[in-house]
């Protein structure tokens, strides 16, 4: 990514532009300066979220933009300026207001100040803002659990190793694609891994870029009609197992997320990083209260259940947490 040429491209933009580069990093097209304020406007009149924060790097606004929506981008835009692998420019109808991006600007820089995004929730008062939270763990309750999560995910994986090979089968026969989904997440002690999944949507979901989920992700029009039954009994989340049994995960913990979207939350909230002490997990005390996230506000309430969980984690804890999953699971709760 070329930060001059950014920054110059969108010191000569009108505010009718929108230009999108390739972000190699995670994989998805983002925007900046002028182009990301008009990128979360257009986003905004055709009903999606999208995740925006404020580059320090490059010293402007950056918008994510979802697979949808790059290509609604490019069915309205006026003319289509250049396209190449790592950038494209659009030109659109719309012009933006000035005033009203530097309004934008001003709330996005304001995460160490008063315009910071504050999160309150029924468990804020228990964890501390300004000091550092240990895990509540003692490290032979640590060894223990590390211990029974390898001798569990090992009965688990033999006991529901047929339901594994027809979930296999039935994904590989809808669309011919690879049953299994690998990303790569960061886990314990910030090192990253890869998560695995059944796949559960079309095997083109991720060609303009990643696209957060909302409510669960059920209605999800890239879903295969395979992945919304398995993604709506949650058995899309079976081959994790493989991640507990490696060591890359426990089965409660806090859900493992992408670099960049961590890098994100970083920017508002520096306490992200206590959750390296520990490995995250396939459900999670936040899953259970906070649902998917695909907003920062939500990526930020997300974690002060997380850092809860670390300060007081224990095994009856994790007991009820996999309690509640399990209820959750029975009963058709969407998480």
């Amino acid at each position: 990514m070329n930060i001059q040429l950014i920054r110059e491209t969108e010191s000569q933009n009108d505010g009718s532009n929108i230009n999108l580069y390739w972000n190699k990093q995670i994989g998805a097209w983002c925007a900046y300066g002028y182009s990301a304020y008009g990128l979360r406007l257009f986003d905004k009149r055709q009903g999606y979220m999208n995740l925006r924060s404020y580059s320090d790097c490059l010293q402007m606004p950056c918008t994510v933009t979802s697979g949808e929506s790059l290509g609604l981008l490019l069915q309205y835009s006026v003319e289509i300026g250049s396209q190449t692998a790592t950038s494209i420019k659009l030109k659109m109808a719309d012009t933006i207001n000035f005033n009203a991006y530097q309004m934008w600007l001003h709330k996005l820089k304001g995460s160490s100040n008063d315009d910071a995004i504050i999160v309150t929730t029924h468990v804020s008062q228990y964890v501390p803002r300004d000091s550092f939270i240990p895990d509540g763990m003692s490290a032979f309750a640590r060894n223990v659990k590390r211990i029974s999560d390898f001798i569990l995910s090992l009965i688990a994986l033999t006991i529901f190793s047929p339901l594994f090979l027809i979930c296999y089968i039935v994904i590989h026969m809808e669309d011919g694609g690879s049953a299994i989904f690998k990303q790569e997440r960061i886990g314990r002690f910030g090192r990253p891994f890869y998560i695995y999944k059944f796949r559960s949507m079309r095997l083109d979901a991720e060609k303009f870029g990643p696209q957060l989920s909302h409510s669960g992700g059920d209605n999800d029009p890239r879903l295969t009609k395979i992945g919304r039954f398995i993604r709506a009994h949650h058995l899309d989340e079976l081959p994790q197992l493989y991640n507990v049994l490696r060591g890359d995960m426990a089965f409660i913990g806090p859900r493992p997320e992408r670099k960049f979207y961590i890098d994100q939350i970083l920017e508002h909230d520096q306490r992200y990083t206590y959750l390296y002490q520990i490995r995250p997990g396939v459900t999670s005390y936040a899953t259970l209260y906070n649902g998917y996230t695909d907003t920062m506000e939500k990526m930020l309430r997300r974690l002060e259940y997380d850092l809860y969980y670390l300060g007081h984690r224990s095994w009856w804890f994790d007991f009820k947490i996999l309690l509640n999953t399990f209820c959750a699971i029975v009963f058709g709760k969407k998480f």
